[in-house]
């Protein structure tokens, strides 16, 4: 793609950012010399390439369009923080042979100094790579172009679809986010993120004749029994007998669900009483024990709780989405927490966790 296109959808993506991504891009653009709000840099050496831009006396979209403008280094940044952010969802994989499947990646070598303009394409062609320790990240850049039916405003949009190596656990995950629907069909809409999935299983097998398999994340049911650190906030049961429940904490800083937690918790509470009637006890638990274990689980939201409140992590589990056999991570939106740490820990957790015997019943 000719650069000038490309720096306008590079542009337009960014316009299209949270004030909470921009005003932390702006934030890193000054740290790194990039960008200053300072009026007067008489007194800043001024090297070709690696000047200062200066962005006092403008709002916080002229800001970061000014950099986009002014100077490369701003847009090599933008392009780093694709690798390095927060996405809205997650696809988790494992495969046969994880080392020689790396080192195929390892091939695509990162970029030095060069924008991602001949990296940009309508399908999955060919990716930009970033390496750091622990992790290998593929970047595959889609280019989506619309004009709004009602306004005949023109929308661009690079939409990156990251696939992260993580050494620790063997693991394969595809990160993406929302995309918007002024660029969908009626009919694309309701398939676009699995048909984006299996468009970069087929990417794997042609280019890493690697068979990536879904890996099972049905023990998340059951390792807030385990961790008290990890709450279960929301789930939707298919009941044994046919029925369906959606169940939520709501307001509840206690994190008890209705019905079922409830019930829980009145056991828990009541010990001494229940001893008194046994059969009463053992129905009760077996009326718990068949509502539990044998439902099934089409989604649940669980918390990785935080002493500071603003910074717990609340991520929703959808098994088998769109009647598929892996698992939707979705991460909920957060005003404070920014960039890729927050996913990384939710994968960090399921590999030291995916081994639990969190089966049985306690």
């Amino acid at each position: 793609m000719q650069l000038n296109n490309y720096l306008e959808y590079l542009e337009k993506t960014v316009m299209a950012y949270s004030d909470k991504v921009k005003r932390h891009l702006v934030k890193q653009f000054i740290q790194h010399g990039i960008a200053t709000k300072q009026t007067d840099t008489s007194g800043q050496l001024y090297i070709e390439g690696l000047e200062t831009v200066d962005i006092s006396e403008k709002t916080l979209s002229e800001q970061l369009v000014t950099c986009i403008h002014q100077s490369k280094r701003a847009g090599y940044a933008l392009e780093k923080w694709e690798f390095l952010k927060d996405y809205k969802y997650s696809v988790i994989f494992t495969c046969d042979d994880f080392s020689s499947t790396l080192k195929k990646a390892q091939e695509i070598l990162p970029l030095k100094d060069t924008y991602e303009n001949d990296y940009l394409y309508t399908s999955f062609v060919k990716p930009v790579a970033y390496s750091m320790d622990g992790y290998y990240f593929l970047k595959f850049n889609l280019a989506y172009a619309a004009i709004h039916p009602l306004t005949q405003e023109e929308f661009l949009t690079k939409y990156p679809f990251l696939v992260v190596f993580h050494e620790k656990g063997e693991l394969i995950e595809f990160r993406f986010d929302v995309l918007k629907r002024v660029f969908l069909s009626d009919k694309k809409e309701p398939t676009i993120y699995s048909n984006l999935i299996a468009e970069m299983s087929d990417y794997f097998k042609e280019h890493f004749a690697c068979d990536l398999i879904p890996l099972n994340l049905d023990f998340m049911v059951n390792v807030c029994k385990r961790d008290e650190n990890v709450k279960l906030i929301a789930q939707s049961m298919k009941l044994p007998n046919g029925g369906n429940a959606q169940l939520d904490v709501g307001n509840n800083q206690e994190y008890i669900l209705p019905f079922i937690g409830e019930l829980r918790s009145l056991l828990n509470d009541n010990q001494a009483e229940l001893e008194k009637v046994p059969d009463f006890r053992e129905a009760l638990e077996q009326f718990m024990f068949e509502m539990e274990e044998m439902s099934d689980y089409p989604w649940i939201e669980l918390l990785w709780e935080n002493e500071i409140k603003t910074r717990s992590n609340r991520v929703k589990f959808v098994f088998n989405y769109m009647n598929k056999s892996y698992c939707l991570i979705q991460y909920y939106y957060s005003n404070v927490l920014i960039g890729m740490e927050r996913m990384n820990y939710v994968i960090e957790y399921i590999v030291n966790h995916r081994n639990d015997d969190t089966t049985q019943n306690e």
